[in-house]
């Protein structure tokens, strides 16, 4: 019986330290992330230049995007990918006036009013996608379906390709019917899409939301809808975002909406502002929007929200800067010379003037950024 007792009492003890084991890793671990997320930088090093010396042409920051595990740069005559401090590949062609999208390890760039889509994977590799109508704007999946906005003068039209180019869908619309496609996002695995329209009736405009659906949820439905929300009535809704596969905005001037996916679309959450909307940006966790202001202490304030609607982050910011993002539970921004880094809690992890001119700066992954210059395209750390 005491034998009994005594092993008994061994297991509890056991269980207990084990318990308190457990925790304590729990606690340390928690503690080491916040410090990480934390943590403040007064300066980087070069880890990899590419000189862009030989190259007879400039590209606009808008022109420089993130694309898989490097960048992208890209002007009318062409587009070159750099990774790991080297140049992975770089096509030609001529494209005046170019609409693109990317997604993951694909690109879909076509001329605006062409009828021809090219889609580019991480590899270099082409191919070309004919589409019925002229192009105003291309969207593409992680799977490489691309989406096309097109217009032949008289109707608009929404069309889905894979990425052999074989159409999936095409549907027709006009302003006085179901409206005008003012933009359109698609999922990330290419089976969901939803687009922000503008329609007349009567005289007054008027904006909704329709969410399409490609694959066997919206095979009996009919022209593949799904859902459709027109609460928006005169307000614009401009921007329509999946940031995930079951998440999707849509913002408006004055407000938003976060709508949750899983079989058909339901509203998440929705605010509307007294001040006008002058800014978005989204990672596939979180919403940022950012307002002007009127106050002489700070010119814009910028407010982040998690995918249920929770608002996280709120700041005043004096800085005027040109580009703004995500990089986990951070904030990234720059102007022409300047970089802040502000975490969620309201640090300000890192503030530093270049000496140099910022084209664009492209986070990488941990601490690690692209700095393009009209020179050179580094990979630096921050220290």
């Amino acid at each position: 019986m005491n034998d009994k007792i005594n092993i008994d009492g061994k297991k509890k003890r056991i269980f207990i330290l084990v318990s308190v084991l457990v925790v304590l890793i729990f606690v340390a671990i928690f503690v080491y992330a916040k410090r990480l997320n934390n943590k403040v930088y007064s300066s980087y090093k070069t880890l990899n230049k590419v000189s862009l010396a030989h190259l007879d042409v400039t590209v606009a920051s808008e022109n420089c995007k993130a694309f898989s595990d490097g960048i992208i740069r890209y002007n009318s005559y062409g587009m070159s990918y750099y990774s790991g401090g080297k140049e992975v590949w770089n096509s030609s062609f001529n494209i005046e006036n170019p609409v693109m999208d990317m997604c993951s390890g694909y690109i879909a760039i076509a001329q605006k009013d062409s009828c021809e889509v090219t889609l580019i994977d991480k590899s270099g590799n082409q191919r070309k996608i004919q589409t019925s109508y002229p192009i105003k704007s291309v969207e593409v999946s992680k799977q490489g379906v691309v989406a096309a906005t097109l217009d032949d003068g008289d109707a608009c039209y929404i069309e889905i390709y894979d990425k052999d180019g074989t159409s999936i869908a095409s549907g027709r619309t006009v302003l006085a019917g179901d409206g005008y496609p003012i933009d359109i996002s698609i999922s990330n695995d290419g089976t969901r899409l939803v687009a922000s329209y503008l329609s007349v009736s009567n005289g007054s405009t008027q904006s909704k939301v329709v969410f399409y659906n490609y694959s066997s949820v919206g095979q009996n439905e009919v022209d593949r809808i799904v859902g459709g929300f027109n609460q928006y009535k005169s307000t614009l809704v401009p921007d329509v975002e999946f940031i995930n596969n079951t998440t999707a905005v849509a913002f408006g001037d004055n407000m938003f909406t976060i709508y949750s996916i899983e079989q058909k679309p339901k509203i998440a959450y929705e605010e509307k502002f007294e001040d006008k909307i002058d800014m978005v940006f989204h990672s596939s966790k979180y919403i940022g929007i950012v307002f002007k202001s009127n106050s002489a202490d700070y010119s814009e304030v910028l407010k982040v929200y998690d995918t249920s609607g929770k608002k996280v982050f709120t700041k005043s910011l004096d800085f005027k800067f040109s580009d703004i993002c995500f990089v986990g539970k951070n904030v990234v921004m720059n102007d022409s010379s300047n970089c802040r880094i502000y975490s969620f809690s309201g640090v300000e992890r890192f503030n530093y003037t270049f000496d140099k001119n910022i084209i664009k700066l492209v986070p990488l992954k941990d601490d690690k950024y692209s700095l393009i210059t009209g020179t050179d395209v580094e990979e630096i750390e921050l220290k």
